[in-house]
């Protein structure tokens, strides 16, 4: 019998439904559905950037609708199966609306496969390239 907290693999359409799920997002947050972005965490989601930890949908719903608005263009995910579900690495580029300077940043994401509705993201951690190229809490 296998064991159930090693992984398994990702099957195409589970590769498939979490790049829709990644494309959403920064679409998403483009167009500022910002309903529709803060629908793909579950209910009790984190959502870690700039040193901060916003613990709850609800939390994230409003930090979505208080965030600069722009242009997110993300690259290509890395998505490994975990226990939980997957893990996932993206780049980002954040390109601001207003003047501000573009942000370089690297998403990790947790994600969990609901019976219902597809996958759903269930912590993710923005870190920024610092002007060194390393990974840093604020840009």
């Amino acid at each position: 019998m296998a064991d159930p907290r090693q992984p398994t693999e990702l099957t195409v359409s589970d590769r498939n439904s979490i790049e829709d799920l990644l494309a959403s997002y920064v679409l998403n947050l483009d167009v500022d559905d910002i309903d529709a972005a803060a629908a793909l965490f579950l209910d009790d989601a984190e959502f870690v950037t700039y040193g901060r930890v916003f613990a709850g949908r609800e939390r994230i719903r409003r930090m979505f609708a208080s965030a600069p608005k722009g242009l997110h263009l993300s690259g290509r995910a890395l998505l490994v199966a975990a226990p939980h579900g997957a893990d996932v690495r993206m780049q980002l580029v954040f390109f601001p609306a207003d003047d501000a300077p573009r942000r370089l940043a690297v998403y990790d994401l947790g994600l969990v496969r609901r019976t219902d509705a597809g996958w759903a993201i269930r912590r993710m951690e923005c870190r920024f390239l610092d002007g060194e190229g390393k990974l840093a809490a604020q840009p």
